[in-house]
């Protein structure tokens, strides 16, 4: 008999009318709103689709005013109307300028078949806007249609026709004055021409270079060979201090010759100080009085002495060498010096002619730029005649091109057939809640649940014993005993049945450990038992855990654990209490796997779920369905967190707690375990 039979009446036949009832119910709620849903769908989107694409093109106009305005005592530009961007507008929508437009579309074969050929300007003014944007020279220019490839090139031909036409209404002829200063201006280009020719001649003639008197070979012999002299006096006043220095070496005793600049002399240097390291390395191991007679420190010293004299007469060569090259480098400064004086003197008087011919030149020069000046400012007076009305023109500057639209601008498809498919969605929702108003189905007799004497009746989602029950009788007893359903957070508890089905399939070492989990010890505190720990007097055994305590057996798990200690040689007290059949002690992983094994050869549903934890939780679930404290549940068992306290407290039964004394403490699988 299931939990459910308790607390629910059997009754198939009606439970089969009410799930009719509700299917019935599910397919007349489809049926309506697949049907209103459905029917406004295809309506709304028909009309949605059905519309016909308009497209929109736009183009943006920067309209630049004239930087001067005509000036009210010109009595030729005295009637000229002031600039308005309004009037530009209007003009460039007018049905004139669109008639243009028109044959050259006509020309380039644009226009769209179906056109009004009667009135062609009145419908291209129909499909035309120009809106000016406020506080800004910016017109925009929409164009709509339902073809967008003449929307663009209507566009791009109107801005062009509309140039052309302002730059003919802006041209203003000034013939007379214009003819005039162009003679002028060409009079005087000939006399330039001319000019240009007599200067090109006289520079050639006389070899002129440019007006820059360095850039002239006359001159810059001259320079040349000045800055020349100048090098050559700097030159011998070196040489002649740098023979003072020697000389006065000299006098004074002085070596003037360095190693580093005679590789016979460093070479030299370097010998002496050879010998002079090899004499310091012996009188470190000899006495002065050794080092006299020794003949190697003689020779030695003979050599020193040899090398010093040949330094001496080294120094002596290079210094005498080093004054006659400062002789021989004076001797060619001075030698230089005067060669360049000579020379220099010699070209003062081409110096003279050509400078005389330079200022000449200058002077031509001079007038050709004056002529060129006048040429010039002729020119600009004619330029400024012809741009004198082209300033009084505003500039249309074309701030955004037309191009061809992609996508149409009106109406939004998706906008709109997404507004269809909502206002469907809604309005099958609610065609659908009006049909169950009027089909709600009666309200059910509520139904009466009587409790039977012997099962214990659920008061808070707990259950409570029967009257009259032994208080110690465990809630859940024997295989008939219905079990009830622990919280989801909780492991999995085992039944009377699958217990005995576990134990039977267990060899003597797994056995033993499964009775010491159903009697509240963790995997950790089972593995962790030690020989020393049984006390057979007492009938216990001590848990060093999280919570040290004492457990007391009974007689067959007592047995059970004896005949596990002794079935091996003596072991110390200390030796692991359980071990493995190969004689290596059992660890956590150990049970793990043996559990698994004997829940799998005992044929237990979900064998995985089988662990040390749900046997331990299936030893605490017995105790608090009978209603044992808390506090004396925590000293039999060990530490608990607060979450699975929690949890735990959903499984104790209604009413005040029992104390120890009337509370089974062994389970029926365990009592009935046999001595073996």
């Amino acid at each position: 008999m299931s939990s459910r039979t308790l607390f629910e009446p059997a009754n198939p036949l009606g439970n089969f009318e009410a799930e009719q009832r509700s299917r019935r119910a599910n397919r007349r709620r489809l049926t309506v709103f697949l049907s209103v849903f459905l029917l406004l769908s295809l309506v709304g989107l028909g009309y949605v689709y059905s519309r016909p694409a308009v497209y929109q093109a736009t183009a943006r106009l920067n309209f630049i005013p004239a930087a001067g305005q005509p000036a009210a005592t010109d009595p030729a530009r005295a009637s000229e109307k002031p600039y308005s961007l309004r009037d530009e507008v209007q003009f460039l929508t007018s049905r004139t300028l669109l008639g243009e437009v028109w044959e050259r579309l006509k020309e380039s074969s644009v226009p769209p078949p179906g056109i009004s050929a009667a009135d062609p300007a009145a419908f291209l003014q129909a499909m035309l806007s120009a809106t000016p944007l406020e506080g800004t020279n910016i017109v925009l220019l929409r164009a709509q249609g339902s073809q967008p490839a003449f929307l663009s090139a209507f566009l791009d031909h109107l801005v062009a026709v509309y140039r052309a036409s302002l730059a003919e209404r802006y041209k203003s002829a000034s013939a007379g004055t214009l003819a005039e200063v162009g003679d002028e201006a060409r009079k005087l280009e000939a006399s330039v021409l001319g000019k240009r020719r007599e200067v090109d001649a006289f520079r050639a003639r006389h070899n002129i270079v440019s007006l820059e008197r360095e850039e002239n070979q006359v001159l810059a012999e001259v320079k040349g060979i000045g800055a020349a002299l100048n090098a050559a006096n700097d030159k011998l006043v070196a040489a002649e201090a740098r023979l003072g220095a020697l000389q006065e070496a000299e006098v004074a005793g002085q070596s003037v010759a360095r190693a580093k600049d005679n590789p016979t002399l460093a070479a030299l240097e370097q010998q002496v100080a050879g010998i002079r390291a090899d004499l310091k390395e012996v009188g470190r191991q000899f006495t002065p009085q050794y080092m006299q007679i020794d003949p190697r420190v003689k020779s030695l010293r003979a050599g020193l002495a040899d090398l010093e004299q040949q330094i001496v007469v080294q120094h002596q060569s290079s210094q005498q060498n080093a004054l006659q090259e400062a002789r021989e480098e004076v001797a060619g400064a001075r030698a230089a010096s005067a060669a360049l004086r000579q020379q220099l003197s010699a070209n003062q008087r081409s110096v003279q002619t050509f400078t005389s011919h330079f200022n000449e030149y200058r002077a031509l020069q001079e007038e050709l730029t004056h002529i060129e000046q006048l040429r010039q400012k002729a020119v600009e007076r004619v330029a400024g005649i012809e741009a004198e009305e082209t300033a009084r023109m505003p500039k249309v500057e074309v701030v955004e091109a037309a191009a061809t639209p992609q996508s149409p601008a009106s109406p939004w498809y998706a906008r709109d057939a997404a507004l269809v498919l909502v206002g469907a969605l809604l309005a099958g929702l609610l065609t659908m809640g009006i049909v169950e108003l009027f089909n709600r189905p009666p309200r059910q007799p509520a139904t009466v649940i009587v409790p039977q004497a012997w099962v214990p009746v659920p008061v808070g989602g707990h259950a409570t014993a029967s009257l009259g029950a032994d208080p110690r009788k465990p809630l859940l007893e024997g295989a008939q005993a219905p079990a009830l359903a622990s919280p989801r957070s909780l492991p999995r508890e085992l039944a009377a049945v699958e217990l005995r089905a576990l134990l039977d399939a267990a060899d003597r070492d797994l056995r033993a450990a499964i009775a010491l989990l159903l009697m509240g010890l963790t995997r950790r505190e089972v593995v962790d038992l030690r020989r020393g720990d049984i006390d057979r007097d007492a009938g216990s055994v001590r848990v060093t855990g999280i919570v040290e305590r004492l457990v007391a057996l009974p007689a067959n798990i007592l047995a059970l654990l004896t005949v596990a200690e002794t079935s091996a040689d003596e072991r110390p007290a200390d030796a692991p209490l359980l071990v493995k059949g190969n004689g290596p002690p059992m660890a956590e992983a150990d049970l793990d796997a043996a559990l698994l094994y004997a829940a799998h050869d005992a044929g237990l549903e979900n064998a995985d779920e089988v662990t040390p934890l749900s046997l331990r939780h299936t030893y605490v679930a017995f105790l608090v369905r009978q209603g044992m404290r808390f506090s004396e549940l925590v000293k039999l068992v060990g530490h608990l967190p607060a979450d699975t306290l929690a949890a735990y407290k959903l499984l104790a039964p209604a009413g005040p707690r029992q104390p120890l004394d009337r509370v089974d403490l062994l389970l029926p699988a365990i009592r009935e375990l046999p001595h073996r």
